[in-house]
C-alpha cells in the first residue's frame, strides 16, 4: 500500500514508480535476491532507496542500509546484489555478487543497519520482519501516522529514522516528500507553499527553522499548522522545544531510539508530550533504569535480534535477562515518560562527579542568539577532573552577542566547576552520519589546537 511519492519537489508518477520497481525487482530476482539473499544499497540517492525497499519487499529479501560500511567491513553472509542510481538516466543500476558459499541470512531477517562508530567500530544492526512489522503498524498507531498524511522528510533515507519513515510509507500509503539535501531557504520555502501534516527532521534543522519563524509570520504559521514535528538525533534543548510553544503554537515531538530499535520505543504526541523528555514508551516496548550506572534498558518487539555474527558484542548489548543496554543516561516517570540525559561515554568528569553535558549545554541553548550547543570534557590526568570545552553555532551576524549572553548565562546559572573556561564559535557542528554534533571531532580538535574562535 504505497502512496504518492515526491522526490526534491517532483512528482514521481505512479505508473513510473510501479515500472522502475518491477523492472528492479526482476533484475534483483535473475542475481538471486529473495529469503535470505542480500540487497545492498550502495548509493545514498533517495528514489533508488525507495525502490529497492518496494523490490525487497516483493521478493523478501534482506535490505543492507548504508552500503559504503558493508564495502568496508564485509559481509558474513549471502549478499546477491548492490543496487546503486542509473548511468544515463537510468533509475538503478544492479551488480550481481558471486555466490561465494557464505550461509544465508535468517529467513526472517529484514534490515541490516549499521551502527554510526561514534564509540567504537561501527556493528551491523539485524532487524527481524516482526521488528519491521512492529515498527510500520504499532508505532505508526502511537503517532498518529494515517494515510491522509503529507508528511516533508529533509534526511537520508538510510539511516534509522529515514529508513523508518520508508517503511510507514510502504504501510499506509501516505503523500512522502524527501529532500535529499538539507536547505533551510528550500525546506522553510516548502512549508509555505504545502499543506504538509508532518515533518521529521532533526536539532539543528528545528533550531534553524525557529531563528526564522521569529522574523517570518507565514513560516511559523506553516509550522504551527502541522499535526506532528517529528524529531531524532540528539537531545533536544528545553529552551528549544519552548520556542517552538512561545513563536509556532506547539512542541517539537521528539523521540527516542537507536539503530538497535528500528527507530522508535518513545514518541512525543500532540496530546501527550513534556518539554525534556522524549515522550511516552510505544505500547509493547518497556524500558528500566540501572540504579547503579543510570543507563537506559529497553525491551520489546522492535528489539533487534542482535548484531550479526558478533557474539562478543551480543554479549555485551544486552543484560543477563535480556534487556538491551542502550549506552545512554537517563530517568524513567511513573507514566512511563523517558528523559534521556546523554551518552554515559559523553559524561563530565568534574571534581569526582559525573554531570550529562546537557547540564550545561542547555543553560547555553536557551541563549537567544545560540543555534545549538555542545560540550566536552578533555581528560586531563588530573583529580579535578576534565576540562570542559564549550562550543555554540550562533544565528548569523550574532557571534558578539552569542558570545557574551552565554558567558552571562553560564555565570549566572551554573556552580564555577561547571563552567567551560573555553569557548568556541563555529559556524556549523562536525556532525555524525545520523546528523548528531560530532563530539570526538570536537574533543580532537582541542587536543590537536585546532578550534577556531576561542574566548576565554
Amino acid at each position: 500500500m504505497t502512496g504518492t511519492l515526491f522526490i526534491d519537489g517532483e512528482e514521481v508518477p505512479g505508473p513510473r514508480l510501479a515500472e522502475d520497481a518491477g523492472a528492479l525487482t526482476r533484475a534483483l530476482s535473475s542475481a538471486g535476491a529473495g529469503p535470505g539473499h542480500g540487497v545492498v544499497l550502495g548509493r545514498d540517492d533517495a528514489y533508488t532507496a525507495v525502490l529497492t525497499a518496494l523490490a525487497a519487499e516483493s521478493l523478501g529479501s534482506p535490505v543492507l542500509c548504508q552500503g559504503e560500511r558493508w564495502r568496508r567491513m564485509g559481509c558474513t553472509r549471502r549478499v546477491a546484489a548492490v543496487v546503486a542510481p542509473g548511468a544515463g538516466g537510468g533509475p538503478t543500476a544492479v551488480t550481481a555478487v558471486a555466490d561465494d558459499g557464505r550461509p544465508a541470512f535468517a529467513e526472517t531477517t529484514h534490515t541490516l543497519l549499521y551502527t554510526s562508530g561514534s564509540s567504537g567500530e561501527p556493528k551491523a544492526v539485524e532487524l527481524s520482519r516482526g521488528a519491521i512489522d512492529y515498527h510500520r503498524h504499532t508505532v505508526a498507531a502511537h503517532a498518529g501516522v494515517g494515510p491522509g498524511d503529507r508528511m516533508l522528510v529533509p534526511m537520508s533515507l538510510l539511516n534509522s529514522y529515514g529508513w523508518g519513515v520508508v517503511q510507514y510509507w510502504l504501510a499506509h500509503g501516505f503523500a512522502l516528500h524527501v529532500e535529499s539535501r538539507l536547505s533551510m531557504d528550500r525546506v522553510a520555502g516548502l512549508l509555505r507553499g504545502g499543506a504538509f501534516t508532518t515533518l521529521d527532521g532533526v536539532g539543528s534543522m528545528y533550531a534553524a527553522l525557529l531563528a526564522a519563524a521569529r522574523e517570518d509570520r507565514d513560516l511559523a504559521s506553516a509550522l504551527g499548522g502541522l499535526r506532528f514535528r517529528g524529531c531524532g538525533g540528539d537531545v533536544l534543548p528545553v529552551s528549544l522545544v519552548e520556542g517552538y510553544v512561545d513563536v509556532v503554537g506547539g512542541p517539537i515531538h521528539d523521540g527516542y531510539g537507536l539503530s538497535e530499535t528500528v527507530a522508535w520505543v518513545t514518541q512525543s504526541v500532540p496530546d501527550d508530550w513534556r518539554p525534556g523528555t522524549v515522550g511516552p514508551l510505544v505500547k509493547g516496548s518497556s524500558a528500566r533504569i540501572d540504579p547503579d550506572t543510570g543507563e537506559v534498558h529497553l525491551r520489546g518487539p522492535g528489539l533487534m535480534d542482535g548484531y550479526l555474527d558478533d557474539p562478543g558484542a551480543n554479549s555485551d548489548a544486552f543484560t543477563g535477562d535480556g534487556w538491551l543496554r542502550t549506552g545512554d543516561r537517563g530517568s524513567l516517570a511513573g507514566d512511563g515518560h523517558l528523559t534521556i540525559e546523554g551518552r554515559i561515554k559523553e559524561s563530565l568528569v568534574v571534581h569526582g562527579e559525573t554531570f550529562p553535558p546537557r547540564f550545561v549545554e542547555d543553560v547555553m541553548a536557551a541563549c537567544p542568539a545560540v543555534r545549538e550547543a555542545a560540550v566536552v570534557g578533555v581528560p586531563t590526568g588530573k583529580a579535578r577532573g576534565d576540562r570542559l570545552v564549550a562550543f555554540a553555532v550562533a544565528d548569523p551576524g550574532h557571534g558578539g552577542a552569542a558570545l557574551a549572553q552565554v558567558r552571562a548565562a553560564l555565570r549566572d546559572h551554573l556552580p564555577v566547576h561547571l563552567r567551560p573556561r573555553e569557548i568556541h564559535l563555529l559556524d556549523e557542528f562536525p556532525r555524525t552520519r545520523t546528523d548528531k554534533p560530532d563530539r570526538r571531532a570536537l574533543r580532537s580538535s582541542v587536543t590537536a589546537g585546532e578550534t577556531p574562535g576561542t574566548a576565554r
